[in-house]
């Protein structure tokens, strides 16, 4: 095969208008997981109840752990692994042409280079592209692999992060029953070590302030008020709290990373079989709405719901997190293609097919809106004011505006401003940014994407 034959990005009539859609759901409802981050206590506190908790904080806390908490993040890197098939389409074969090999490389270096961008530039310390285009970068070789051979390597990943989980709740087991222990000797008068007096310290100060909200437990009041002085300061102090954040998140670089990989396999084996398209026949799709919802819904709920109670004991539900996140991922992509063999589904998700084509533009864009001006200090500055159902309601409201202004721009414009960006980089080409006028009498030509 030649090894010089050129590539070029995929045309409008070859875009699976399905994946534009899942896309678009996708990169829009991740605000509803972001905004804790963005504009409140989340990573401060480890705790929604601050600064208000009413019944509609409670719900939308529910209701966002249970449905929405990691799987938006989860159709994403689907879509990643079907983008490797779909991208390496020339590349499928042992002679196939080294020119796409250079394109995934250069898209997800680019990708790495844009997430850092997000992160320390934008400010946006729970940033993907950079976790995504890592990753990204290694599952090529896996292109040619079969679908079972896929899934089976999916398999040995979520089977590693399981067995890490089941050490994990094991240890806070022991950990558990040693307070325990400790505490039944003190009552009983018995001598304590300092250390195991320390242990207990803690731990009571755990139960501590789950049985208090955050505003009534006068030990949290300087933790608040310092978390407000960082991000309401200078420039200086707010950026210091989120490469804060970021390096919190990138403590758990594994652990996420091999999440990242094992779903961005399920994508890649599930594009192979055609279910990612929407090529399955329609009792598949039902049957991973019923499965994904019924193990996963019922573990993330229950799991949810001894949080909200204040639970601290060590629950099952936290050994299978990647594998109940999983599942209700794959029973979102069989909601979303039952929706869309219906006339009233598809006239529904169809708007979400334009943000599906700007992903990169909307993401970026929602991190630079919130980040440097609804909650920086310098901006509208309502960082920290507003509980979880108010922070659902700014997201709903922003997300309305984007999913307007998306299908406003890709009416005229053939790539957002970032897509242009990356593209025209990753091709080595100037891409087109607007779409070319009809001519006179005749049909406007596909512009490429």
């Amino acid at each position: 095969m030649d090894q010089t034959t050129s590539i070029t990005p995929v045309a409008d009539s070859e875009r699976i208008a399905s994946l534009d859609i899942i896309r678009g759901v996708a990169i829009l409802f991740i605000l509803f997981l972001n905004i804790p981050g963005m504009g409140s206590f989340e990573r401060i506190l480890q705790d929604p109840r601050y600064p208000s908790w009413t019944t509609a904080d409670w719900w939308t806390t529910l209701v966002v752990q249970t449905a929405l908490y990691g799987t938006q993040r989860g159709l994403l890197e689907l879509l990643f692994g079907a983008g490797i098939i779909i991208m390496a389409r020339r590349a499928m074969s042992p002679d196939g042409p080294v020119v796409v090999a250079d394109l995934h490389y250069r898209r997800n270096l680019l990708l790495i280079l844009l997430g850092l961008f997000n992160a320390f530039v934008l400010m946006w310390w729970g940033d993907i592209l950079l976790l995504y285009g890592i990753v990204a970068v290694f599952l090529f070789a896996f292109r040619q692999w079969s679908a079972k051979a896929q899934l089976g390597l999916a398999g040995l990943v979520f089977a590693s992060l399981l067995w890490f989980s089941v050490i994990g709740h094991q240890q806070a087991n022991r950990d558990l029953s040693r307070v325990n222990a400790i505490a039944t000797a003190s009552a009983a008068g018995k001598p304590v070590s300092a250390e195991d007096k320390k242990l207990l310290e803690q731990h009571r100060d755990r139960v501590e302030r789950r049985r208090l909200l955050p505003a009534d437990n006068p030990k949290l009041k300087s933790k608040i008020a310092d978390g407000v002085k960082a991000h309401h300061s200078t420039f200086e102090a707010y950026w210091k709290a989120q490469a804060e954040g970021w390096r919190y998140v990138m403590s758990w670089f594994w652990a996420i990373e091999g999440e990242v990989a094992g779903t961005m396999l399920v994508g890649m084996a599930l594009t192979q079989m055609g279910v990612l398209q929407g090529r399955a026949r329609t009792a598949t799709y039902a049957a991973m709405v019923i499965l994904g919802y019924g193990f996963g819904g019922y573990a993330r709920a229950t799991g949810a719901l001894g949080f909200l109670a204040g639970d601290l004991a060590p629950g099952w539900q936290r050994v299978v997190a990647d594998l109940s996140r999983l599942a209700v991922t794959l029973g979102h992509l069989g909601l979303v293609h039952l929706a869309l063999r219906s006339a009233a589904g598809r006239a529904l998700l169809r708007p979400f097919a334009a943000a599906g084509k700007i992903p990169l533009t909307i993401y970026l864009g929602t991190s630079l809106l919130m980040m440097w001006v609804v909650f920086a200090p310098w901006g509208l500055g309502l960082w920290g004011r507003f509980g979880a159902a108010d922070l659902a309601g700014i997201a709903a409201i922003v997300i309305a505006l984007e999913l307007i202004a998306a299908n406003l721009w890709v009416r005229r414009f053939a790539n957002g401003p970032m897509e242009w960006l990356w593209k025209s980089l990753a091709y080595q080409q100037r891409q087109p940014f607007r779409r070319p006028r009809v001519a006179a009498g005749g049909a406007s030509p596909l512009p490429a994407e």
